[in-house]
């Protein structure tokens, strides 16, 4: 028996290798067939594929600022530095190199998955094979370049003029080179003029939280133009500004409007501007048709995994240090969390923004901004005694009732200054964690009023200018402003008070050529060690290696350039 098993073995060694062979000789054979249903060539065969995708670039865009560590367009720039000590997050600018972290992250978070994602969208989309209608293929095309275009635009406006890459790449390229600022800006300014005429309008009835609608491509495309028109001296653009924002305003893009009477949990103590920012009321379902693009934060939900929202962490100030006079910490507790000072906003913000109205803004009111802090620790002889600090020498340390010093030193730059309370909000890991399931607003529709404002203004129009920046203080009771006082200064210092914390300050400031200008005048610690150069950010020192077969220039008052 063991004889006559041979030739059956030999026979089927035969015939696998006869097949090899064969097979060998074909071109068809090394051809991949992709198996896991999540490939492109799977997955990509439907509207309903296609969206997979879209929720792919969701919650990269929500991890632009899902980081643990301070918000690094908010520090450096003429509203805030960083609380931490040793000179990291823009405190100290000479540590700006091609090799920083924050810089490095940035562009691996654009190239790497953003416009990967992107493109594999905008790509794929034209393979005739694919099941769907043409308004649901142009739908799906237009959020994919609204964010490819939100990518170019943050891009942009930290390093300048940067590689195009406009289709999905199939094979590895080391030959890139920079486009100029204008390039990249007419890039953009042609994926928001698409996807502005693709989007769906916001509807009246239930809505999809977080989705892109036409607004959102109105909105970004108005501050294009803007910076289209700053580049190119070409006053039209204004024009074109002006008209994007219009369409938001108007309802021509749907139902918006700056919400004017309080909302949601109104029994909370607080007004109209904190009811913006409450946990759960960010997304229109709470009444809030202000808000043009909120990202959603879904703790421990399918697709949301950990994520959430780390502005109470670096925004607030680390209050745990600071002592009653008998020497028992302030406790973190309810909604204002365990937070760490990376963020400290700057004098300009935190007085001189304030001074004709103090006291009437709702802005600065004690609901939006919490400037006195109280002792809580239930051992203390101090519980919910105000805490004070006297100044001896230069130095802070804390008081005594009577108003005397006592020798507990305080920190006025990372543990004690006032905090910005939109941050604030509940926290399902509790307030020791320090971070909120707060859904976060990237734009709304008081922005759309003060780009609409700024495109005057550039258009030499101060009188519609003042229009719509009053149409913003009104809601705040702020006292209306002159036509006279409105100036590009003056917008930025409106765009200070509403929307701290929500705008990426250093991108507003590069597109309009400021930041330099502005942060040495208001930041102390960038007018220490801030240049002119550091307007831009270095281009990454692994991109430029990574691309061998071309020199990818580096920008100018960097190593290499």
């Amino acid at each position: 028996m063991k004889i006559s098993l041979h030739p059956i073995k030999v026979s089927q060694s035969l015939l696998c290798l006869l097949l090899l062979l064969c097979g060998s000789c074909k071109d068809s054979f090394l051809d991949e067939i992709p198996l896991d249903r999540f490939s492109p060539e799977n997955l990509l065969t439907s509207k309903a594929g296609f969206e997979t995708v879209i929720v792919a670039l969701h919650k990269a865009a929500r991890d632009e600022r899902t980081l643990d560590r301070p918000d690094q367009m908010g520090t450096g720039t003429d509203l805030c530095t960083s609380g931490v000590a040793d000179g990291r997050f823009m405190k100290d600018y000479s540590l700006l190199l091609p090799e920083d972290q924050i810089v490095v992250y940035y562009w691996d978070w654009a190239y790497t998955i953003m416009l990967k994602n992107a493109n594999l969208i905008i790509s794929r989309a034209e393979n005739p094979a694919v099941k769907w209608t043409e308004k649901e293929k142009n739908e799906v095309v237009a959020e994919a370049r609204f964010f490819r275009a939100f990518t170019y635009n943050v891009l942009v406006n930290l390093f300048g003029g940067v590689p195009i890459v406009d289709k999905e790449l199939t094979q590895p390229r080391f030959d890139f080179t920079r486009a100029s600022r204008l390039e990249v800006l007419k890039f953009i300014q042609a994926d928001l003029e698409f996807a502005s005429t693709w989007l769906p309008n916001v509807q009246t009835g239930p809505n999809k939280d977080g989705r892109i609608y036409k607004a959102a491509a109105l909105h970004l495309l108005s501050e294009v133009y803007i910076s289209l028109g700053l580049e190119t001296k070409d006053a039209s653009f204004y024009d074109k500004s002006i008209e994007a924002a219009t369409k938001v305003i108007n309802g021509s893009a749907g139902s918006y409007s700056l919400m004017t009477k309080r909302f949601g949990n109104t029994a909370r103590a607080g007004d109209v501007f904190s009811d913006l920012f409450w946990t759960g009321q960010q997304n229109r379902a709470s009444g809030n048709l202000e808000t043009i693009w909120a990202v959603q934060y879904e703790f421990l939900t399918v697709g949301g995994a950990e994520s959430q929202n780390h502005d109470l962490r670096w925004w607030g100030p680390q209050f745990e240090n600071i002592r009653s006079p008998d020497n028992k910490r302030i406790l973190v507790t309810d909604s204002i969390g365990r937070s760490q000072g990376g963020n400290r906003p700057t004098n300009y913000f935190f007085y001189d923004i304030w001074k004709d109205n103090f006291n009437n803004d709702i802005r600065n009111s004690r609901h939006n901004i919490r400037r006195d802090w109280y002792y809580n620790d239930p051992s203390s002889a101090f519980k919910g005694q105000k805490a004070r600090y006297v100044l001896v020498n230069g130095k802070a340390f804390v008081a005594n009732p009577n108003g005397t010093p006592t020798n507990i030193a305080v920190d006025t730059l990372r543990w004690w200054y006032p905090m910005i309370r939109k941050i604030e909000g509940t926290m399902q890991q509790g307030a020791i964690n320090g971070r909120t399931n707060n859904d976060q607003i990237r734009m709304r529709l008081a922005e759309t009023y003060l780009l609409r404002a700024e495109a005057y203004v550039h258009k030499g129009q101060p009188a519609l200018a003042a229009a719509d920046v009053n149409v913003v203080r009104a809601r705040a009771n702020a006292k209306p402003v002159d036509a006279a006082a409105v100036d590009i200064d003056y917008i930025l210092d409106e765009r200070a008070r509403e929307l701290i914390v929500e705008e990426a300050r250093r991108r507003t400031l590069v597109r309009l050529g400021l930041l330099y200008k502005r942060a040495i005048i208001h930041n102390w610690d960038a007018k220490a060690t801030m240049k002119p150069h550091h307007e831009l950010w270095p281009i990454p020192q692994k991109a430029i290696d990574a691309n061998r077969d071309v020199k990818l220039a580096q920008n100018p008052g960097y190593p290499g350039a």
